[in-house]
């Protein structure tokens, strides 16, 4: 199929699906407001869960060893469940929602969730949603485990400040989607994992890498940007089928599937990227310093 028809007909699909499932008249009705304030008392660590329907999930920062939680519904059935333990100085906190057979149109349902996370202590993030619109700023937290699991969702992650402590992990898995990252060197990673089916999936490794970080991205039917400052060592590998097409700026082809940029190699701190999949569009931007 020729690239250029593919990559319209997908933008066409993404464009229709995410008019469906987020109407233009998507504020969320607020006939059923609320608002949570959980004290997570002395505490040393947080272990957030949220398990999310369908809507509009936001999340940021907020004050120290406190959750904030509004929540907008039109439906009872859509009422958060919240849970929240302690065992030895942890904190095991868990959102969930039920979706039933019972509950109408997911076309008609109005849902949001504003997430305001401590900032003074290390997270463990956990976020399972099935169709959503998720808008998440890990800026200013402490993240230490980052999982993200979602169907057909249009997702913007955010990191504009430094991650004070390590992340171990980002994995991300998600259905036909768009995805955007900014700020990723921020996030001070040690590893990240991506699955994706169809869609755009934008990943801006913008800010202040301090770190070797392992990139592995799998995605069918994609288009994936790549943004890379020059200033950081970078190496990527690419998988060998005719069905990928690939635009590469500011990079070195050493073969078939491997580039580098002119840093790699020179300092302990880069950025080691593999991209495996099938019809798959691969665009690389190198990032002014």
């Amino acid at each position: 199929m020729n690239v250029f028809i593919y990559e319209r007909s997908m933008r066409l699909i993404l464009i229709f699906v995410l008019l469906f499932i987020f109407p233009l008249n998507s504020t969320a009705d607020v006939e059923i407001p609320e608002e949570y304030v959980i004290s997570l008392e002395e505490i040393e660590s947080l272990v957030f869960n949220a398990k999310f329907g369908i809507g509009e999930l936001n999340l940021g920062y907020g004050e120290d060893n406190v959750l904030k939680g509004y929540f907008h519904y039109k439906n009872s059935l859509l009422k958060p469940q919240i849970h929240y333990d302690i065992l030895e100085k942890k904190g095991f906190l868990d959102l969930s929602q039920s979706i039933t057979k019972n509950i109408g149109s997911i076309f008609s349902l109005q849902n949001v969730w504003d997430l305001k996370l401590p900032a003074n202590i290390p997270l463990k993030i956990n976020i399972n949603a099935a169709t959503y619109n998720g808008n998440i700023d890990l800026s200013n937290l402490q993240v230490e485990e980052f999982i993200l699991i979602t169907g057909a969702s249009s997702t913007n992650i955010l990191f504009n400040q430094m991650n004070k402590i390590n992340l171990k992990n980002i994995h991300i898995k998600t259905g036909a989607s768009t995805l955007n990252i900014s700020g990723l060197s921020n996030a001070n990673f040690d590893r990240m994992d991506f699955d994706g089916g169809a869609g755009l999936y934008t990943f801006d490794f913008s800010g202040n890498l301090r770190k070797k970080s392992k990139i592995k991205i799998n995605a069918g039917a994609a288009k994936v940007i790549l943004k890379i400052p020059s200033a950081s060592g970078a190496r990527i590998k690419l998988p060998r089928f005719p069905t990928v097409k690939s635009e590469i700026a500011g990079f070195i082809k050493i073969n078939e599937q491997v580039y580098v940029n002119q840093e790699f190699g020179k300092r302990e701190e880069e950025l080691d990227i593999e991209i495996n999949g099938v019809f798959l569009n691969v665009e690389v931007v190198s990032l002014p310093n």
